[in-house]
Formats: structure tokens, sequence, C-alpha cells
């Protein structure tokens, strides 16, 4: 999980430097940088799937939770297992329906004519593997609430 935050965060200083030497080359009227817009689009949504399980295993991503603060200890404990199960549920769903439509663009051979040319299914490997990561993190979270006692799965351990 470390390794996502941080290759999210190395992904978007590059995107800045990039973007600003595009800048600079530009208006010196030596050009533009070839690809810098289709690769920026591509590192920021790299480094959002990167970034989302790096978060979630941080407990820093954003919640609304002024149902579970209303309620009792014991429901509110109920509610967060259900809420995991259920953001568990919804990654799997996620990475299987990204899966196939890979597999589709896959068999069909289909490739992206942009600046750069290669095959579309590579654009799925890393939300599978991200949504993967996700699933496996709300798991996590679940089992910790589940058996508090048998809390292996902590942060310090992984």
């Amino acid at each position: 999980m470390q390794a996502c935050g941080l290759s999210a965060g190395i992904l978007i200083a590059l995107v800045s430097v990039v973007i600003t030497a595009n800048v600079l080359s530009r208006n010196l009227g030596v050009g533009s940088i070839y690809g810098t817009i289709e690769g920026s689009e591509y590192a920021i949504a790299a480094a959002t799937f990167l970034a989302a399980p790096w978060v979630l295993y941080q407990g820093a991503h954003v919640r609304v939770d002024l149902l579970q603060n209303a309620l009792p200890e014991r429901h509110r404990r109920r509610l967060e297992m259900l809420i995991n199960l259920f953001g568990a549920v919804i990654c799997v769903l996620f990475g299987h329906f990204l899966l196939a439509v890979a597999g589709d663009y896959l068999a069909k051979g289909t490739l992206v004519f942009k600046s750069f040319v290669f095959p579309e299914w590579w654009t799925f490997i890393l939300p599978v593997f991200c949504f993967a990561l996700l699933t496996i993190e709300f798991l996590r979270r679940f089992w910790r609430l589940m058996f508090p006692a048998r809390c292996f799965l902590d942060k310090g351990d992984a």
C-alpha cells in the first residue's frame, strides 16, 4: 500500500515537471514536448487509481459518518462492518467488469491511436490491480472489526 501512495506521488510530481517544461519550451519558441497532454492524462488517471488503496489503508478517505455517530457503539461497529463488506463487493464487481472489458479488447486486438499507439487492454491493468487491492483492504478492515482479538492484519504488520 505504501508503494501505491509513493507511486501516485511520483507520478503527480513527474506530471508537474513535464507540464512546466512543456510550457517553458513553448514560450521559448522551441515547441511543444510530444505527448505531454496525453501522457499527463494517463499519468493522472494512474495516480488516482494508485492513490485510492493507499488512502483507504491510511483511513484518510472522505467519510460522511453522521448516521454512524448517532448510533450506539455496537450498532456503529455493525454498520462499519456492513460498509466494508459493501465496499469489497463493489470493488470486486468493478474489477470483474474491467477485467471482462479488458479481455474483450484483448480478444479484438483493439489499439489506442493518439500520440502513442498501444493495445487498449493495457489501460485496464492498473485499475483491475487497484480494485483488487481495495477489495483486500476492505476485507482486512472487516476482519479487524469482526475479530478484534485476532488483529494480526494491522497496519504495522503489513
